[in-house]
């Protein structure tokens, strides 16, 4: 039994060796990783101080592909406990196995960092002690919704979808969208009538944050609700998913009461609403796009010089909104006038016009 004890302790020592250093990570608890944040450590040293290096690889959480590997420079390591940033150990060189991981921020994805102090000896590197951490990197921001606004009425069976992209940019490598459409059934919330119902309209490699409905495709019926949903992806990758939204398409006779006229003012925002139109007919129609859900809004008809002459409430949706007017006695011939309205964010439209 006792020849046995020298052997046992033999087989002993490099566990020990190994358990003279305790790594602890200390990375960010989400979002953004940069590299240099990859070298927050704090050492554990448990015998001598001595020089040490420390090596970093990263690999695909996925698929176990090496992606990342470094080495640091060496650097005393007293004994107790050390507190390690990028400053103490640069120069760092990097070798990129992936050519995604080139650039200053880890990009979107799911890797396992293993870390390993090594003691520089005469004999070569010693290990001293290692660890392993699980990074996952996912957008501060997700991609958000913008046209159409959620429960808003659409004029047309052809609509443009638009919204804004997963923030911050630079985490993404290859970044791409995936827009799904789906008629809602009754009794179906928006995120139901996505995840059962089969789209009617779905495109999954969208390089633009819009994608106008194709006219190739039959024409969205009037009087159905539909539901929308965009996802972003890094490449193949699932990055981040919008809420689902959901619009209506107006009925025939909705559409047909609100048929564009031949002849009709367009409200244009801000410096560009400048120019002059000649009115011949007392009925001035008037064309508004709005970005809005339906609301509530005011038309104000002004003088030239600013002076308030009258104000009209109308009802306005998503989409064109045809208005139409009957000039009263207060509006003489030969006269400059601007009509106006004001959208939910502020921004003013209007119209300037000569009544013949």
């Amino acid at each position: 039994m006792l020849k046995r004890i020298p052997v046992f302790a033999a087989l002993l020592v490099p566990v020990f060796m190994l358990a003279q250093v305790t790594v602890n990570v200390q990375l960010p608890p989400g979002g953004m990783v940069q590299k240099d944040q990859l070298w927050n450590l704090v050492l554990v040293n448990n015998s001598a101080g001595t020089d040490v290096m420390v090596a970093l690889d990263i690999q695909d959480a996925v698929s176990g592909q090496p992606v990342l590997s470094a080495r640091s420079r060496s650097f005393v390591l007293g004994k107790g406990l050390k507190v390690v940033n990028i400053q103490e150990v640069q120069p760092v060189q990097y070798n990129h196995i992936a050519a995604e991981l080139s650039g200053s921020y880890l990009p979107l994805g799911s890797y396992v960092a293993c870390y390993r102090v090594f003691r520089n000896d005469v004999k070569g590197a010693d290990p001293l002690g290692d660890e392993c951490v699980r990074i996952n990197i996912s957008p501060l921001s997700p991609p958000l919704l913008n046209t159409p606004a959620d429960r808003s009425e659409l004029p047309g069976g052809y609509p443009l979808f638009s919204w804004l992209p997963p923030s911050p940019m630079d985490m993404f490598s290859n970044l791409r969208y995936e827009l799904l459409v789906a008629e809602v059934l009754p009794g179906q919330s928006a995120a139901e009538a996505i995840l059962y119902n089969v789209p009617v309209y779905a495109n999954h490699n969208l390089q633009t944050p819009y994608e106008n409905y194709p006219a190739s495709f039959s024409k969205l019926k009037p009087g159905q609700q539909y539901a929308w949903q965009v996802t972003a992806r890094n490449g193949l990758n699932y990055a981040a998913q919008t809420t689902a939204w959901t619009f209506f398409i107006k009925p025939q006779d909705s559409l047909q009461e609100n048929k564009i006229p031949g002849s009709y003012l367009i409200l244009k925002k801000g410096e560009e609403g400048s120019g002059t139109s000649y009115i011949s007919t007392d009925v001035l129609a008037v064309r508004y796009y709005s970005f809005d859900a339906t609301h509530e809004t005011v038309l104000r008809f002004l003088t030239e010089d600013g002076k308030l002459l009258k104000e009209v409430k109308q009802k306005a949706g998503y989409g064109d909104n045809i208005f139409q007017f009957r000039l009263g006695h207060e509006f003489k011939k030969e006269t400059v006038y601007i009509i106006e309205i004001k959208d939910q964010q502020k921004n003013n439209y209007s119209s300037r016009f000569i009544l013949q």
